[in-house]
C-alpha cells in the first residue's frame, strides 16, 4: 500500500515537474511562447481538482519520506538511497521562495507573475534566487531520475530501453536550462526599459513591500519546518538506539555466503531483519532498498519458522513471483519478535536481474534432467596458425551458433569450457520434455554448424567438426558458486556420464552419442541409430547407447 502511494504521488509530481521543464524549454523560442504554454502546463494545476491533486501528492510524498526515515531502525543505506533522501529534503529548502512567490502570490495577491516577472526577480532584483532556482532545477530532476531508475531497473524489460531513458534524462534538463538562459538574457535586455519594469509591478501597486514580506516570511517558515523535522528525526534515532541497546532482546543467528560460520545479531524491537542486520554492520543484499519489490534480500528460515506471522499479501506476491518455498521470506518485510536462525540466499552484491528468476536454494534441488556436452574436434590444430584475435572471433561465432540452437529448444547454457559447451534441458519439467529438447537441440546444432562452416569457408583450412554427448538422469540442480560467480548448474553422475559420451564420439568417429535412457524418454524413432554397449570411465558395467554419424539425420521430435 505504502509503495503504491509513493509511486502514484511521485508520478503526479513528476508530471507537474515535466510541465515546468517543457515551459522552460520554450524560452529558446520566446518569452511569449513560455507564457502561452503556461495556460496548458500550469493553469490546470490551479483549478480546484488540480490543486487538490498536487497538494495531496506533495503531502503524501513528503510524509512517506519522513515516515520511511522514522520507521527505519538503521540509517545504514546504499549510496543511491542517501543521495535521493538528501536531494529530496533539499527541494523544499531551495524552492520555498519560488513556490511562495508564484502560487502564494497568485492565491494571496491574485498575481499572475508570468516568466517576465520571474526572470526579472531572479536575474535582476535578486540574482541569488536565480542561482538557487537554477540549482533546484538539477536537484529536482536528479531526485526524480534516481527514483524512477531504481524502480524501473527491477523490471526485466528496462535494461533494453535504459540507454534511451538515459538520453532523455540528459536531454530534458539541458533543453530546459537552454530555455532559462535564453529567456533570462531577453529579460536583461528588456529590463533596461523603465516602462517595461513598471508594467511588471503594476498589478501589485502599493502592495510590493507586503508581497516581499509575504514571500520571505513563508520561505523562512518552510525552511525552519523542514530543518525542525530533520532534527526531530535525528533525535528520535539517537534516543531509540540508546534505549534499544541498553535492554536485552531477541537474537538472530545469521549467515550469508561470505561467512564461514554464523553471526549473532541483536533483533531490534519493531525492526525488520534487514534493518537489524544492517544496524549490526553486516552487508546484506537489497537492490530496492528494503521496499519489498526486488526479492534480492530473501532469506531461508533455518530455525523458528513456525513462530513467525504469515507473509503479508504484498510479500507473498513477490515470493510467488520467484516460486519461493515456504521457508523463504523477504528480510525487509519480516519483523520478528522471537529468536531466529536464517541464511541469506543471495550474495551481498546482488544485481537487479538476480530478483527476476525463479528461487533456487544454493545447496540445490534433486531432479531428473538431460545434460548435453559438445566439443570441437581438433580445435587446437585448427587454431595453431591463427592469431589470438582470430581464434577468439572464430569461437565467438561458434558459441553464438551453438548457444542459439540450445536456447531455441528451451535449454539452459550451463557454461562454455574452452571450445566446449555444457547445457541442461528439462529443468523443472518432465524428463520426456528435457530429452526431446536436448535431441532437437543436437539436430539444430548440427544444422547451424553446417551453415557456419559455409560462411567461414575462406577462413578455415577444413570445416569445424563437433562431438555431442547426451545423457539423462538425476542431478542436483541449483545456484552454486560464490559472490558474482554463482550460476545455475547441475552436479552428479549424469553430468559426468554425458561428458564421457561426448568423448566417445572421437572413438567412434561420429557426431552424436546418446544414452538409451534419453532416447527411451524422448520417444524418438531410433531406426537410423546404431546401438552400442560402451564402457564409461567411473561406472561399473556397460552402458547401452546409440550413435549417429550426423545429428542432422535425426527425425524431429
Amino acid at each position: 500500500m505504502i509503495g503504491n502511494l509513493r509511486l502514484i504521488s511521485g508520478l503526479v509530481l513528476f508530471i507537474f515537474v515535466l510541465g515546468h521543464f517543457f515551459n522552460h524549454m520554450l524560452g529558446i523560442v520566446s518569452l511569449r511562447a513560455m507564457d502561452e504554454a503556461w495556460y496548458y502546463t500550469i493553469e490546470p494545476w490551479r483549478t480546484l481538482p488540480g490543486t487538490i491533486l498536487i497538494v495531496s501528492a506533495l503531502l503524501v510524498h513528503a510524509s512517506l519520506a519522513v515516515w520511511g526515515l522514522y520507521v527505519r531502525r538503521s540509517l545504514r543505506m546504499k549510496s543511491w538511497e542517501v543521495a535521493q533522501l538528501i536531494l529530496g529534503f533539499l527541494i523544499p529548502l531551495l524552492l520555498a521562495a519560488h513556490v511562495t512567490s508564484t502560487r502564494g502570490g497568485y492565491e494571496a495577491f491574485g498575481l499572475e507573475t508570468g516568466y517576465g516577472f520571474q526572470f526579472y526577480s531572479q536575474w535582476v532584483a535578486y540574482p541569488i534566487y536565480g542561482a538557487i532556482n537554477f540549482t533546484a532545477l538539477f536537484v529536482v530532476w536528479l531526485h526524480s531520475c534516481i527514483g524512477w531508475h531504481f524502480w524501473l531497473r527491477l523490471k526485466p524489460w528496462y535494461a533494453k530501453y535504459q540507454n534511451i531513458a538515459f538520453a532523455l534524462a540528459v536531454a530534458v534538463p539541458v533543453l530546459a536550462v537552454a530555455g532559462i538562459i535564453s529567456g533570462g538574457f531577453r529579460v536583461l535586455r528588456l529590463s533596461r526599459s523603465e516602462k517595461w519594469v513598471e508594467g511588471l509591478f503594476k498589478k501589485l501597486g502599493d502592495r510590493a513591500d507586503e508581497y516581499s514580506s509575504f514571500v520571505f516570511g513563508f520561505e523562512d517558515l518552510i525552511q525552519l519546518n523542514v530543518i525542525a523535522v530533520l532534527c526531530l528525526l535525528a533525535l528520535i534515532h539517537v534516543m531509540r538506539r540508546y534505549i534499544v541497546f541498553s535492554k536485552d532482546g531477541q537474537n538472530l543467528s545469521y549467515r550469508n555466503l561470505g561467512m564461514s560460520g554464523r553471526k549473532k545479531i541483536k533483533i531490534l524491537p519493531g525492526a525488520s531483519i534487514l534493518d537489524s542486520v544492517k544496524s549490526a554492520g553486516v552487508q546484506h543484499a537489497s537492490v530496492c532498498g528494503g521496499r519489498g519489490r526486488c526479492s534480492t534480500c530473501r532469506i531461508r528460515i533455518d530455525e523458528g519458522l513456525e513462530k513467525l506471522e504469515p507473509a503479508s499479501e504484498s510479500e507473498r506476491k513477490v515470493l510467488n513471483r520467484i516460486g519461493a518455498p515456504e521457508d523463504v521470506r523477504l528480510a525487509c518485510q519480516l519483523y520478528p519478535d522471537t529468536n531466529l536462525a536464517v541464511t541469506a540466499l543471495l550474495a551481498t552484491d546482488a544485481r537487479p536481474e538476480d530478483g527476476f528468476g525463479d528461487q533456487r536454494t544454493h545447496h540445490g534441488d534433486e531432479q531428473e534432467v538431460t545434460v548435453l556436452f559438445a566439443d570441437i574436434r581438433e580445435f587446437t590444430k585448427l587454431s595453431e596458425d591463427k592469431l589470438p584475435f582470430d581464434t577468439a572471433f572464430l569461437l565467438n561465432r561458434y558459441f553464438e551458433a551453438m548457444g542459439g540452437a540450445i536456447e531455441e529448444q528451451g535449454g539452459h547454457i550451463d557454461k562454455f569450457i574452452g571450445d566446449g559447451v555444457m547445457a541442461l534441458f528439462g529443468i523443472d519439467q518432465p524428463l520426456e520434455t528435457g530429452a526431446r529438447q536436448a535431441l532437437n537441440a543436437a539436430r539444430k546444432m548440427s544444422e547451424k554448424l553446417e551453415a557456419l562452416n559455409a560462411s567461414l569457408s575462406n577462413d578455415l583450412r577444413e570445416p569445424l567438426r563437433i562431438g555431442i554427448g547426451i545423457h539423462s538422469g538425476t542431478a542436483i540442480v541449483g545456484e552454486l558458486g560464490y559472490s558474482r560467480a554463482v550460476n545455475l548448474t547441475a552436479i552428479g553422475d549424469v553430468v559426468n556420464t554425458a561428458s564421457r559420451l561426448e568423448a566417445l564420439t572421437k572413438q567412434f568417429g561420429v557426431q552424436l552419442v546418446v544414452s538409451e535412457s534419453t532416447l527411451h524418454a524422448s520417444g524418438i524413432d531410433t531406426g537410423n541409430f546404431l546401438a552400442k554397449d560402451v564402457e564409461v570411465r567411473g561406472k561399473t558395467g556397460l552402458l547401452p547407447v546409440k550413435i549417429l554419424a550426423s545429428a542432422r539425420e535425426m527425425t524431429p521430435v
